[in-house]
Order: C-alpha cells, then structure tokens, then sequence
C-alpha cells in the first residue's frame, strides 16, 4: 500500500511538472521595452531633447522568430540603422541582428535564423541567442542617427 501511494506521488508530480513546462514552451514571450538616450552607452550629448521610444519584442512559442517593432519620436534626425546588441546594461556589445528596410517609425521586422550574426562575445548561434534574450540581462535593442552613430535610444532587455 505504502509502495502504491508513494508510486502514485511520483506519477502525479512527474505529470504535473510536465504540463506546467508545456504551457511555459506553447505560448509566446512578449516584452515591452522602453528606449531611452539616457540608456544608450555612451550617451549621446547631440540626441533630441525628447527621444524617446518603445520595442515591443514578441519571441514564437517554438523560439524561432522574435518580431520586433519598434516606434520612436523625438530624434535628433532620421534614424539611420537599428539594431539588436549582445550587451549588458552600460556596456556595448557587437549587433547580432540589425533591421533593414525603412526605419521610419514605427518599424517592423520579424528575425530568424538566417538574420543572425554571430559576432564575437556573442552566443553562437540565433536558438542560443533566444535563450539569452529571455533570461534577460544581455541583449538591447538602439536606434542610430546620423549625429549620434553608436545610437540615439536604447533599451536594454530586461
């Protein structure tokens, strides 16, 4: 009896845990990040006075895209090149996935394998990158301007 009760608990635990991972993995990571020039690394003294902006980053549930958009106002000028860094907060890390196409708020790009750049210090590859982008803590995403090159905004992923 003691056998089938404890035989029991390990069946209902190993089920539990594994539908708990299973809704964890279906559904899709969706962050809100605000981007600031006050962020960026180094700032810059000739952003707008009122840059500001918003990434909102969505990663598929089976990890193999994450969509980006990203709206801004308030720059110095046009945006000239967007990117997301492998960096930690107050550092600058290399661009591992840049957007192309027009950057005329608000843009949109939706990231896969094939877009991945695997710069040195970053994760070596785009399903690694992922896992890094959702522990948070090392990935951000700026926005460029002719008077501010290494960025305008940025948001650092938390």
């Amino acid at each position: 009896m003691m056998i089938a009760r404890g035989f029991a608990l390990l069946i209902f635990a190993a089920t539990t845990g594994c539908a708990t991972e299973k809704s964890v993995t279906t559904s899709a990571a969706t962050l809100n990040v605000p981007m600031t020039p006050g962020v960026e690394t180094p700032v810059c003294p000739s952003a707008g006075g009122s840059a500001s902006g918003t990434a909102t980053i969505i990663v598929a549930p089976d990890n193999s895209s994450i969509t980006s958009t990203i709206s801004y106002a308030g720059l110095s000028g046009e945006a000239t090149a967007a990117h997301f860094h492998f960096g930690k907060p107050g550092t600058a890390g290399p661009v591992v996935l840049p957007f192309s196409g027009s950057l005329a708020s608000p843009f949109s790009k939706t990231f896969t394998v094939a877009d991945y750049v695997a710069a040195a210090g970053a994760p070596p590859d785009f399903p690694s990158f992922v896992v890094a982008l959702k522990a948070g803590g090392s990935v951000y995403v700026n926005v460029h301007t002719a008077a501010c090159k290494p960025g305008e905004i940025r948001g650092d992923i938390p």
